[in-house]
């Protein structure tokens, strides 16, 4: 249970919801877990109203009672369902979908597009993909939404990005490069000193596993060196070449 003070986050959720407007209206807190987000959008004046939604009736439950207790039962309504289903056309200017997957965020876009594409009004979108942002941000461009805002931090001794993503006439923006969809155009042009440091520690790991595997075949047999190792091999000689790419972003 949590007080009437203000709600304590993590490094990472502040940043989704630093990247709130505080010009928002209702904004949809998906996948809520105990509404901690929610409630903290309040008691920031983020937002006049809030739904909470997960797919989960406990963390839901939880999240009602902390509701109740910090006083927002009449501005968060609470709703179990899965994804954007329990949503509106035009009900929401501003959708959280945070601490997922990738592809499962990717899903619930997909699942949920009508209210990305059909009402009035296009809801700005703030996700925290924890694995294949590239995939998040070629869903968004193919779906004429733009990321004008991306953050990289570290949270506890992992690395976390943030996107802000709204809609747009796509055809005037520049198709991203393949570096810019895995590391994230926003992140490299304002050189992110965070993915800086990821991309430095990325580089060392992969030449690492290059050199040792390269060690590995050079000590076999040719025949008795599989397709999948040579396979690997090739796979890192991509994932260094882009890593390097994305580097030269900083000057290196």
């Amino acid at each position: 249970m949590i007080s009437m003070k203000d709600v304590s986050l993590s490094k990472r959720m502040e940043a989704v919801v630093n990247m709130v407007s505080p010009q928002s209206f209702t904004i949809a807190d998906v996948g809520c877990d105990h509404a901690y987000v929610s409630i903290a959008l309040l008691q920031r004046k983020l937002a006049k109203n809030v739904i909470a939604m997960d797919v989960r009736k406990g963390p839901l439950d939880i999240a009602k009672r902390n509701i109740t207790e910090a006083g927002f039962l009449d501005v968060i309504d609470v709703r179990l369902g899965d994804g954007l289903q329990r949503l509106a056309v035009d009900e929401v200017d501003t959708i959280i979908i945070a601490g997922m997957g990738g592809l499962l965020i990717k899903g619930i876009l997909e699942r949920g597009i009508h209210i990305l594409k059909d009402g009035k009004k296009k809801p700005v979108l703030i996700l925290q993909p924890q694995s294949d942002l590239h995939e998040v941000r070629h869903f968004l461009y193919e779906n004429s939404y733009c990321i004008v805002q991306e953050q990289m931090l570290i949270d506890e001794g992992k690395y976390y990005t943030i996107m802000k993503a709204q809609a747009s006439d796509i055809e005037e923006e520049t198709a991203y490069n393949e570096v810019e969809w895995v590391y994230g155009r926003c992140n490299l042009l304002n050189r992110n000193q965070c993915l800086f440091s990821y991309l430095q520690n990325e580089k060392k790991v992969l030449e690492n596993i290059y050199i040792n595997l390269q060690k590995t075949i050079s000590g076999s047999e040719k025949e008795s060196v599989n397709e999948a190792t040579l396979e690997r091999l090739h796979t890192l000689k991509q994932e260094i070449a882009l890593n390097e790419k994305a580097l030269e972003y900083y000057g290196e």
